[in-house]
């Protein structure tokens, strides 16, 4: 099974196609998952891209692709897009031993990229790299016994924007939202061995990455080649290195008590989607001076796993930032005890 190296969404592959489009002039062919009727790997707004070198993204974990590809191949060469619906609750499949592992139902279009929809995918993409999300629809309608299609991508703003999926408005006619968002963004105050494990996990699971310190010996490329900015000085000068969105995420883990003094209350005067410190709760009274820790303040940060060293604290720090950033808690451990 691939592994994903953008996003946390499920357009955790739009970044790796957006990149293949650039080099491919024609040939291609989309995949995108439309509904979805129970579980299922990935949900709405998935895709799988289909080119001369193989394919690109993901729509299941294998349950549908054999057969997505062998229609890309007819799509390729009538260019007539299709519908197709995959059936996976089978319970015969699993007397057998031959279930899918996903037991919902995916419906699926496949559509030839001509180079309009090119354009318009890598434009999400420029969108995307400056903060802009964008909210694609996607209207399909049957002429006959043709099905036709026509897609619009508009930036927009989140807050205005609904559930993703497939309405139906008649029995001819259904549209498709889906609303592509920014990677999440995540600045780590603290540049040592355990900001390492978090960034470097932080990076394969689809956030954007960026690495705060005061110390040049430790805030650089060699030492974070995967974060995306690197950004050295003392606060609060360094925040005036930082614009903050009130989507992002802050950790603060550099084990230097007066810094992290100095970061916590630069931070607190942000409006941030989730601020995380490193260390047992006292420590952050202290750094507040106070017993009071504000709720939106995770202390001690990470899920209660019983995580020991920096590897297993990665783990427990980004279980809970995705809790947050999929189901929109503050405190996401409240949903785990």
């Amino acid at each position: 099974m691939q592994v994903a190296k953008q996003g946390v969404n499920e357009e955790m592959y739009f970044y790796e196609i957006a990149d293949r489009l650039k080099k491919l002039k024609e040939g291609c062919v989309i995949a995108t998952l439309l509904h979805v009727e129970g579980s299922s790997y990935l949900k709405e707004g998935a895709m799988l891209l289909f080119h001369q070198d193989g394919k690109t993204g993901m729509i299941s974990a294998g349950c549908v692709e054999s057969d997505l590809e062998e229609r890309s191949r007819q799509v390729l060469l009538d260019g007539q897009p299709q519908y197709a619906v995959y059936n996976q609750r089978s319970d015969e499949d699993l007397l057998w031993g031959t279930g899918t592992g996903c037991s919902g139902v995916l419906h699926v279009l496949v559509e030839r990229v001509d180079e309009e929809l090119r354009h318009q995918l890598l434009d999400v993409k420029r969108s995307l790299e400056e903060g802009r999300p964008v909210l694609h629809s996607k209207e399909l309608f049957i002429d006959g016994t043709q099905l036709n299609i026509k897609n619009h991508f508009e930036k927009t703003d989140k807050k205005t924007f609904f559930k993703n999926g497939l309405i139906s408005t008649n029995g001819v006619e259904m549209i498709f939202f889906y609303l592509f968002e920014p990677m999440p963004r995540l600045v780590i105050f603290g540049a040592g061995e355990d900001a390492k494990s978090v960034a470097k996990l932080a990076t394969e699971t689809g956030w954007s990455v960026t690495i705060c310190d005061w110390r040049p010996a430790f805030c650089n490329r060699a030492e974070f080649p995967f974060a995306d900015h690197l950004i050295v000085g003392y606060p609060p000068d360094l925040f005036d290195k930082l614009a903050f969105d009130s989507q992002d995420f802050a950790v603060i883990m550099s084990h230097n008590f007066q810094q992290d003094k100095e970061f916590l209350t630069q931070l607190l005067k942000q409006n941030l989607r989730y601020v995380g410190v490193l260390g047992p709760r006292n420590r952050t009274e202290k750094l507040l001076e106070t017993k009071e820790i504000p709720e939106y303040l995770s202390s001690p940060i990470g899920l209660p796993i019983g995580s020991s060293g920096p590897q297993e604290i990665a783990v427990s720090i980004l279980a809970e930032m995705i809790a947050v950033y999929r189901l929109e808690k503050k405190h996401p451990t409240e949903s785990f005890l």
